[in-house]
């Protein structure tokens, strides 16, 4: 009889907290401070949603989905704007810029040749690495919370007084 008290109680005590004791996929999204930043960049890594590693986080070749499809965490307001081709530039010109030197100063290799095998290594080098940078930008802004959405919400209050006082 104790035993069903203490469980009852732990259950009321879930309750009043306001979490769900259910299994970990239905379970709501840690708060920012709780999530992990390493685990969650290694599914962003592997395309897959930052909080259960389970769920596609792209749907096709870079349009993010509004939600993951197994946890349901919400992704609708993470924008990742230039952050994903800027990293696949610096990344791809660490490997093209050095074999473009060698090419360039090797006179056995004929000029059609150089420029056939860099721009493969670039096309190549971009289809494999800019989806996984998009989805380590998406991981990275949902694990540390930076949505911008305080920042529009701090000028739009501004933009709103500045009418009201008649500016």
């Amino acid at each position: 009889m104790a035993a069903f008290s203490t469980v009852r109680n732990v259950r009321l005590l879930f309750i009043i907290r306001g979490t769900a004791m259910s299994s970990p996929a239905s379970s709501p999204a840690p708060k920012t401070a709780d999530r992990r930043v390493f685990p969650a960049l290694l599914n962003g890594f592997r395309r897959r949603c930052p909080q259960c590693g389970q769920g596609a986080l792209l749907a096709g070749y870079l349009k993010p989905v509004d939600s993951c499809s197994v946890c349901g965490e919400d992704f609708s307001q993470i924008s990742a704007d230039d952050g994903p081709a800027w990293a696949t530039l610096l990344v791809l010109g660490h490997v093209v810029v050095p074999l473009m030197l060698y090419l360039g100063r090797d006179d056995t290799v004929p000029i059609w040749l150089a420029i056939v095998v860099l721009m493969l290594v670039m096309l190549v080098g971009v289809y494999f690495t800019l989806p996984r940078a998009k989805g380590v930008f998406i991981a990275l802004i949902w694990a540390t919370g930076a949505t911008g959405e305080d920042i529009t919400a701090n000028t739009h209050h501004a933009s709103a007084d500045r009418q009201d006082s008649g500016q």
